[in-house]
């Protein structure tokens, strides 16, 4: 049996309330925003999803993003790293 936990999941609509153009969200910039707790220190996976609209043109890095959440962030003038 696997022991491996799961992602947290973040929609991306959420960011337009907590972000300004061009900032950078990594599983760290959440665990800042106090959106993720640590685990034992460690700053917990994080997977982004398609849910509520993004306007602004973020920067995702060291996040599992769907397929449609990188369409989304791409079609605002983001990027996924």
């Amino acid at each position: 049996t696997s022991i491996e936990t799961k992602p947290t999941v973040f929609n991306i609509g959420l960011f337009n309330k907590l972000c300004k153009d061009g900032d950078t969200i990594s599983p760290a910039t959440l665990a800042k925003f106090k959106l993720l707790p640590t685990v034992k220190g460690r700053v917990p996976k994080v997977k982004i999803l398609a849910g509520g609209e993004l306007t602004k043109k973020l920067n995702f890095e060291g996040c599992q993003v769907s397929a449609s959440a990188k369409a989304a962030i791409e079609k605002a003038g983001g990027s996924v790293k």
